[in-house]
């Protein structure tokens, strides 16, 4: 089981999420990424911060600094449908750790990803 954070302005797709990973996971949900950073500043026990990358106020990239700056490992999976590489690697500078999912994505394929991140825990 993985504490999660997750930050996406599309309340939908955090509801898709919460449904999918609810049962499995303990998750923390904001679609507003000013509050989300407010709230990871006073508690950053989370295995896994997933994000959206183009999101009102704060963008990916303005979060994954602010979360950097906070915990530089901070395991992230940027969820998008668009990113560049340039884009990529200019958050890579931050946390060179940064996985990336691109929507739309099966949900199969978001709970492998996961799986890279609890490992200790199948061992």
């Amino acid at each position: 089981m993985l504490n999660i954070l997750i930050i996406d302005d599309e309340k939908i797709f955090t509801d898709c999420l919460s449904s999918h990973l609810g049962f499995q996971h303990d998750l923390s949900i904001f679609n507003d990424s000013i509050e989300a950073l407010e709230h990871y500043e006073a508690c950053q026990d989370y295995d896994v911060v997933i994000i959206d990358y183009i999101m009102p106020k704060l963008n990916g990239d303005e979060l994954i600094k602010g979360i950097c700056k906070i915990k530089p490992f901070q395991n992230i999976i940027i969820s998008s449908g668009d990113i560049n590489k340039s884009d990529l690697n200019k958050i890579k500078k931050f946390n060179n750790s940064i996985k990336m999912i691109l929507k739309p994505f099966d949900l199969s394929d978001l709970d492998k990803l996961l799986t890279t991140f609890n490992v200790g825990e199948l061992l």
